[in-house]
């Protein structure tokens, strides 16, 4: 070795020099994280900068005394083992071990961050080789995301150079006599500062995630927050919800929030909020099409600059009504319960993986069936794919058709490498199927080919108009299959007696500023079209995913009162907003207002005097905005308490 950075015969010099090394390389990464993402977060100012900055270094020491801790301790430890050269070899490939895993995290994330608009965290181990043909889309991330396999290689030639160049002279004391003790305090003291940087500091509780609001707005947090931080501190953190007591008294409670939906059905004639002539006189089929990542930016009516990309939902917008859709989550297992249940995912994992699975819930497949609807549930990805099947079955699906059920009557066909089933085919499919079911039916389809890594047939290449981003090419084809279905079924005898819904499972990847921050990234098509009544509407209001299931109950006329966490939309009595939670922050829409709660630290915006969210309102005056928050409190001792409880039916309060 001809050069080296640094040589000491002490071992607390060395292992300093190593971890400083880790510190800084994982420093690095956090900003290829912001620069690749810099659209997603809002600006700030040069003190705002030194603040975040700050966290970085209180997040990125905890993280790095985190993930050395064995090669730490090993070191530390006051015996003369530490010079044994097996010994130091297991030591050195724990320090190895944990910088490559450091690293690797946090440039996977820097990558998936913009899906998600949040950080990974340890249910990231739960969806690994869910869904799709691992080693096929392994090979396919490595190709379409090559800029952080060169940045990931060049860091690991950077870290092997530097680190080879810090050196331990061979030094050999012997253990025991006049040194014993003083080794051992220097032992005590280092394990003790290890801990103390790995809790954040002298404070009461280690730092958490959610701690990261101390550096940054709550739109930044993630700027502040490292992924290996995440995913450590989120182990075991799914043993469940911590109850809340905001308000003693219930009936104050559920006044102010209640998830017990009347339906208008059960209204007095002459009130304000009773049915209207809009109201299904016989029973409906119901058709619930959930598109994979249709942001409500590429859909050209719904935004004029993307025109072209989604012609016959342009088209068949114009007979339908339109409403301001936004959806509950970023991630697909957070949407499908949100809309056949009206159970979003207000909490640090996905309803479906977390404790409260097995909780007794009614969806609306349940309520339907009781009614004596057919039930069904359609998605081309591989049966079990994020436990979709399971899920449906527990809120009242019947019958389940994945990529099994499609090749046992399709063949070996329609295959789009990764994921399952191209839409075209398998909306097909399910058109077939559907003209075998007894009505009234109600269905719901989860499409699968507008994602990454967006390939279309190959009798289709070229067809499609090319965007700005490689994902408006396939929801253009994902239109194409919506237009070829609508076909299908506009011959059918049960198409004019069938409510259509469409709408997203999420956003994705955002092509304009525009819907990159704030509530905007959350924005989804919301189309409600009743073949038998041929309107165009555009209606100024928000629906939310969650409320599609109490819409659906009032439209179809049923009197049976319903749980959800959304509300009605065609009861003008009901309250409009929106809920979601991410980066360990409450996220509601509320009147005008824009809210931002992470249960310490409250930030208000004026959505509609000041889109771009620059202004906290509740920065000089939190107090005059204190029934919004009540609002949003009510919704979460609601959600937190009955899902703890097992309260998450109408009928069982």
């Amino acid at each position: 070795m001809s050069f080296t950075l640094f040589k000491t015969k002490k071992i607390y010099p060395y292992v300093l020099a190593k971890f400083v090394l880790a510190f800084v390389l994982l420093l690095i990464t956090q900003l290829v994280f912001y620069i690749y993402n810099s659209n997603l977060f809002s600006p700030v100012s040069f003190g705002g900068f030194m603040k975040l900055l700050w966290g970085n270094v209180v997040f990125g020491l905890s993280t790095t005394a985190m993930m050395l801790s064995p090669f730490l301790i090993m070191y530390v430890l006051p015996i003369g083992l530490r010079w044994n050269k097996v010994y130091k070899g297991i030591a050195e490939a724990f320090y190895v071990i944990g910088v490559i895993a450091m690293l690797l995290a946090n440039l996977i994330d820097a990558a998936y961050y913009e899906f998600t608009f949040r950080r990974m965290t340890s249910e990231i181990f739960g969806y690994l080789g869910v869904g799709g043909d691992m080693g096929n889309l392994i090979p396919q991330f490595l190709k379409d995301y090559w800029l952080f396999v060169i940045i990931f290689v060049a860091l690991i030639v950077v870290f092997a150079w530097c680190s080879r160049r810090i050196v331990l002279d061979k030094r050999a004391p012997h253990p025991f006599g006049s040194t014993l003790i003083k080794d051992s305090l220097q032992s005590v003291l280092a394990i003790a500062l290890c801990v103390l940087i790995i809790r954040g500091g002298f404070i009461y509780k280690p730092l958490r995630p959610i701690d990261a609001s101390k550096y940054a707005s709550c739109d930044n947090v993630s700027l502040v927050l490292n992924t290996p931080f995440s995913i450590i501190r989120t182990f075991g953190k799914s043993s469940g919800l911590e109850p809340k007591h905001y308000f003693e008294n219930e009936r104050e409670l559920e006044k102010i929030f209640t998830p017990i939906n009347t339906p208008m059905a059960a209204l007095p004639a002459d009130s304000l909020a009773a049915p209207t002539d809009s109201l299904a006189a016989t029973p409906k089929n119901v058709v619930v099409i959930i598109l994979e990542s249709f942001s409500e930016e590429y859909v050209g009516f719904l935004n004029p600059d993307n025109k072209g990309f989604t012609p016959f939902l342009d088209s068949l917008s114009q007979h339908s009504t339109i409403y301001q859709g936004m959806a509950n989550g970023k991630r697909s297992i957070e949407g499908i319960p949100a809309v056949l249940a009206g159970m979003p995912s207000i909490m640090f994992e996905p309803f479906i993986t977390s404790p409260y699975a097995t909780n007794k819930i009614e969806g609306m497949p349940e309520v339907l069936k009781r009614h004596g609807y057919h039930t069904s549930f359609f998605h081309g990805a591989y049966n079990g794919s994020m436990n979709f099947d399971a899920f449906a079955q527990s809120v009242g699906v019947d019958h389940y058709y994945g990529k099994d059920e499609f090749n046992a009557e399709c063949g070996d066909t329609g295959y789009d490498g990764n994921w399952g089933i191209f839409d075209e085919p398998f909306l097909q499919f399910m058109a077939k199927k559907i003209g075998t079911f007894r009505q009234p039916f109600f269905t719901s389809v989860f499409t699968i080919s507008s994602h990454h890594p967006y390939t279309v047939p190959k009798e289709h290449v070229g067809q499609f108009p090319q965007g700005k981003h490689p994902i408006l090419q396939v929801v253009a084809y994902s239109d194409y299959a919506l237009k070829q279905f609508f076909a299908a079924a506009s011959k059918t005898e049960w198409y004019r007696n069938t409510l259509f819904i469409i709408t997203a499972d999420h956003t994705s990847h955002a092509v304009s500023s525009r819907y990159s921050t704030g509530y905007n990234v959350y924005k989804i098509p919301m189309i409600v079209f009743d073949p038998a009544n041929d309107t165009h509407v555009v209606k100024n209001r928000i629906m939310q995913q969650a409320d599609i299931f109490p819409t659906v109950i009032d439209y179809l006329g049923i009197n049976e009162k319903v749980f959800s966490f959304g509300k009605s939309v065609l009861n003008p009595a009901n309250p409009e907003y929106h809920i979601t939670y991410g980066s360990s922050a409450y996220q509601l829409i509320k009147d005008k207002y824009y809210i931002r709660y992470d249960g310490q630290k409250l930030e208000v915006f004026d959505r509609i005097a000041d889109p771009e969210l620059k202004t906290d309102l509740a920065k000089d005056n939190a107090t005059a905005y204190q029934p919004q928050l009540n609002f949003l409190k009510a919704i979460i001792q609601q959600y937190n308490n009955r899902m703890i409880e097992n309260r998450l039916t109408a009928n069982k309060k």
